[in-house]
């Protein structure tokens, strides 16, 4: 089992969780949050127009998703042929033991 995480803008949270639906994804977790990288912050007016102010870091959101391992290529080709353009990143890690804490089911049945 894999967990793919996705970090993009937040408007294209919508989009992804169609992507994810359509894949058959059971469940996901985002998480709003703020970070910085290649992408430039765009300039901000504030004071009623009359100063400018350059944010040090951009909004994002973080999904979270855990995955069959047959299913990963699928679901990161169809994120970058839908979301390619909005930016962002895509990590992949190995979930070595998933445990459902209500059934006590492990490994994928636990998905």
């Amino acid at each position: 089992m894999k967990q793919i995480q996705i970090v993009m803008p937040n408007s294209e949270l919508d989009a992804l969780n169609e992507i994810l639906k359509d894949a058959h994804v059971g469940g996901m977790s985002h998480y709003r949050m703020e970070g910085r990288g290649h992408t430039k912050p765009e300039e901000l007016e504030v004071a009623r127009g009359t100063m400018k102010y350059t944010p040090e870091y951009i909004p994002r959101i973080k999904v979270e998703v855990v995955v069959k391992d047959e299913q990963v290529e699928e679901l990161i080709t169809n994120i970058l042929n839908r979301l390619g353009n909005a930016g962002g990143k895509i990590f992949v890690v190995d979930v070595p033991i998933v445990v459902d804490l209500r059934t006590s089911k492990r490994g994928e049945s636990a998905l």
